[in-house]
């Protein structure tokens, strides 16, 4: 499976781990349209050299290892090392952990409190991951136009997320500086609109409940599809029509889109 994926997902989790080492980390692949774990492995830390060497030892172990497609969950050392060694690879951030690293923003700068229980301000803050919806080219005009009528007390949260993701402008006509990650990493139109996975939550869901993979096995290979739950199905499908309504201006796409996604559970 690891060696003919499409698709890996890559994910740390530091909850259940022995005292001796600092995460477990796991690849899950795309196998017929089910996301199945391949790979768990224990880390002392998240150094780019840790993630590079386990890296190489999964290629030694399966030579053909060379994923096209690479979801990540936005840890710089790991982006650095799957670069390093597979240069050809396509890098996506998911769509979940973006929405929570803005969402711990909003908790690290003590809006958390306004966050639940202002809902014209959350609806605000979710315009900013709604971003990634919208084709590249139109994410920086979008982003300067909802950058005008921010609320003042989310400033901290949109300098932050200007730093990080699309870059903060220099003075005159020079460029944005290159955010630490860039736009067409964090950014899910095609995938949306192709029906590709934009997050890897089904991996959060896994590591709750790790029975379920058994089961998901035994689907698999009877080339059973487990039907979607019938609100994410409708949820999929409003964001779809928003994306292709033509009639919209795109801050009406982006806000209409902060109304159907979630920071802690997108």
């Amino acid at each position: 499976m690891l060696e003919n994926a499409n698709y890996i997902y890559l994910d740390g989790t530091f909850s259940v781990v022995p005292e001796l080492y600092f995460q477990l980390y796991t690849i899950h692949v795309t196998y017929l349209n089910h996301i199945l774990p391949a790979v768990y492995v224990l880390l002392p830390g998240k150094k780019q050299c840790l993630y590079k060497e386990m890296l190489q030892e999964i290629k030694n172990l399966a030579p053909n290892f060379d994923p096209p497609n690479v979801m990540i969950d936005f840890e710089c050392g790991s982006m650095k090392a799957i670069r390093n060694l597979f240069p050809t690879s396509n890098l996506y951030g998911c769509f979940f952990h973006l929405c929570q690293n803005i969402y711990r923003s909003a908790t690290r700068f003590g809006l958390k409190t306004l966050y639940g229980e202002n809902e014209s301000f959350a609806q605000q803050i979710r315009c900013l991951p709604a971003l990634a919806f919208l084709s590249i080219t139109n994410v920086i005009p979008t982003f300067d136009e909802i950058k005008a009528q921010f609320p003042v007390e989310g400033e901290p949260i949109l300098t932050y997320f200007e730093e990080n993701y699309i870059g903060v402008k220099s003075r005159l006509s020079r460029p944005r500086k290159i955010p630490k990650f860039d736009i067409p990493l964090w950014n899910v139109n095609t995938n949306t609109l192709q029906g590709q996975h934009r997050t890897n939550n089904v991996v959060e869901g896994l590591k709750k409940e790790q029975s379920f993979v058994d089961a998901q096995i035994i689907q698999a290979d009877a080339d059973a599809r487990q039907a979607r739950r019938r609100e994410q199905i409708r949820r999929e499908t409003r964001i779809l029509n928003l994306l292709n309504e033509p009639t919209t201006t795109n801050v009406e796409k982006v806000m209409a889109l902060a109304q159907n996604i979630s920071l802690k559970s997108s």
